[in-house]
């Protein structure tokens, strides 16, 4: 530490009783001495008693106010004594004015000093007193104070702490960090803020400290505060530790629950084809129906466009379309000849019976199911069944199915009537187009492949 330094510390923190009475009769001693000066030398004339200014100034910094105006006191009185040794020169103006002005330049100088002690005071009680770790540092990487907080939580003494480097008391995980922190502050001449390193306590163990620290650059120190944060960083670590625990955990829980969602989707996928299976197994044993059904509304809802979300949902929902026929008597629904008006009627109620099995359900499948069940026997132009829909007034799934199940009919034998070939089926497809079927359906279904739809029973194998 600089000599300069140390008396400015000195001056602010107080001097000890014995400094400042030594002090304060070197004050005396010197304005005696310039005293003597003046008489010796009279041909100088009141010149040199100018000079005492420096004893002034020196009672001041030794005793604050009491001792400048003690000085200003003295100075006075020899100022009054080399005026009757010079014979009164002049007249009793300059005597009031030299006693005045040391009088003067006495007290406003203890003022300044006692005002500057008591703020030196105030500092060092805090120093002594702060819970805080409150330090200096030469830029050689040596501590040139402390104040008692850092023996309270590291149990060094000042002297073993300032007698080595404090890099020796940094944990060694940390050294590379505060390096980088102390070249910042040195090389950089710029103030760390908030920084963290742990310090070795006497017994061995670390404790977490965060720094803040500006940089003297003209007497090359560091002046330091710093807190111990170790039990803060301790509880950031068990709730970082509880964050990552609970993180796991949700996406364990997360799984399990992706898991059993799948399962239970997978059972709801299983449980509407056997639904399914149940409606066709009365009039077609083989199950093929269906999944004719399944694959060919797939394609056309892909070929006209829609999202492969609601291609997934009609792919779904399409092999339900005729549910209904669980209430339709066997008499009936397995009837080889024509069937009666009454029998008809009979037949149709499977389109209102099926939307009503399927109403009321949140799930967007079923909810398909039962426009499909309800409208696959709507005719373009009004004249189906069961509520003699028309045009855009029947759903689009609805229209798409109508299509794929007439399609299937007419290409597989059924107990009322033998099977067409693709070209006669591809025909009638055609023909009521704009009667029976969207114009548009039956464009798309022409632009795809019918001997595909129509003649091979593992057709959902091909389907992409």
């Amino acid at each position: 530490m600089s000599p300069l330094r140390a008396l400015r510390l000195r001056l602010g923190s107080g001097a000890s009783k014995v400094d400042q009475r030594a002090l304060f009769g070197l004050a005396c001693l010197l304005a005696a001495g310039i005293f003597a000066l003046a008489l010796a030398l009279a041909e100088l004339g009141d010149a040199l008693l100018f000079l005492l200014a420096l004893p002034l100034a020196l009672g001041a910094m030794a005793s604050g106010l009491r001792g400048g105006i003690a000085l200003g006191l003295l100075c006075s009185v020899l100022a009054g004594a080399w005026w009757l040794e010079r014979a009164y020169p002049e007249d009793g103006a300059w005597l009031a004015s030299h006693v005045l002005a040391c009088l003067l330049v006495g007290a406003l100088l203890g003022g300044i000093v006692e005002s500057r002690l008591r703020l030196g005071r105030a500092l060092e009680h805090l120093r002594e007193h702060s819970l805080d770790l409150i330090a200096t540092a030469s830029f050689d990487g040596y501590f040139t104070s402390v104040n008692p907080a850092f023996t309270r939580t590291l149990g060094y003494s000042a002297e073993e702490l300032l007698s080595r480097p404090f890099l020796d008391f940094v944990h060694p995980d940390d050294v590379e960090a505060t390096l980088a922190a102390v070249a910042e502050l040195t090389q950089e001449g710029r103030d760390v803020l908030d920084f963290r390193n742990r310090y070795r306590t006497k017994d061995g163990s670390y404790r977490w400290l965060e720094w803040r620290t500006k940089p003297d650059l003209a007497a090359r120190e560091l002046i330091a505060v710093a807190r111990d944060v170790t039990d803060r960083k301790r509880l950031e670590e068990h709730e970082h530790a509880y964050y990552e625990r609970l993180e796991r955990e949700v996406a364990e829980r997360t799984s399990e629950l992706e898991l059993r969602n799948a399962e239970l989707e997978e059972a709801r996928r299983e449980l509407l084809h056997r639904l399914a299976l149940a409606a066709e197994y009365r009039d077609d044993d083989t199950f093929a129906h269906t999944e004719r059904i399944r694959v060919s509304v797939a394609l056309l809802a892909h070929e006209l466009g829609l999202p492969d979300e609601e291609v997934a949902l009609l792919r779904e929902a399409a092999p339900l379309h005729d549910i209904g026929k669980l209430g339709v008597s066997d008499t009936v629904l397995l009837k080889p000849g024509t069937l009666s008006s009454e029998e008809v009627a009979h037949m149709r109620a499977h389109t209102v019976l099926g939307a009503r099995l399927l109403s009321g359900s949140s799930s967007r499948v079923l909810q398909l199911a039962e426009e499909i069940a309800r409208g696959h026997h709507e005719w373009w132009d009004g004249s189906g069944y069961p509520h003699g829909l028309r045009g855009e007034e029947i759903p689009l799934c609805a229209r798409i199915v109508a299509v794929a199940d007439v399609f299937d009919a007419l290409t597989h034998a059924r107990p009322y009537k033998p099977a067409w070939s693709v070209e006669e089926a591809v025909a009638e497809i055609r023909r009521l187009s704009g009667r029976q079927f969207d114009p548009r359906v039956v464009d798309a279904f022409c632009r795809l492949d019918p001997y595909r739809l129509a003649a091979i029973d593992d057709v959902h194998k091909q389907v992409a």
